[in-house]
């Protein structure tokens, strides 16, 4: 039996919508007590990457993913080769 490869074609479908397709996601305000690098555009594209997977995200959710991300690079960071 003749063995063919495998031929992968890269998916032209955007991961995270954007555009006039995407969902909107209201303006929000930043949670009380975030640091102040952390603007509503972050947090509207937070929510907008993730809703899609967890539809009931909350703003005080997307902030916790924000800074677990951001926490996760300092921890990367810190680490010596």
């Amino acid at each position: 039996m003749e063995k063919h490869p495998m031929t992968l074609t890269p998916d032209i479908t955007p991961i995270f919508p954007t555009g006039p397709d995407a969902p909107p996601v209201p303006a929000l305000g930043v949670p009380a007590g975030a640091p102040r690098w952390v603007t509503p555009e972050l947090l509207a594209d937070t929510l907008r990457v993730w809703r899609p997977y967890y539809l009931n995200l909350t703003h005080q959710d997307g902030l916790s993913i924000i800074l677990n991300v951001s926490n996760l690079f300092d921890v990367l960071r810190s680490r010596r080769p």
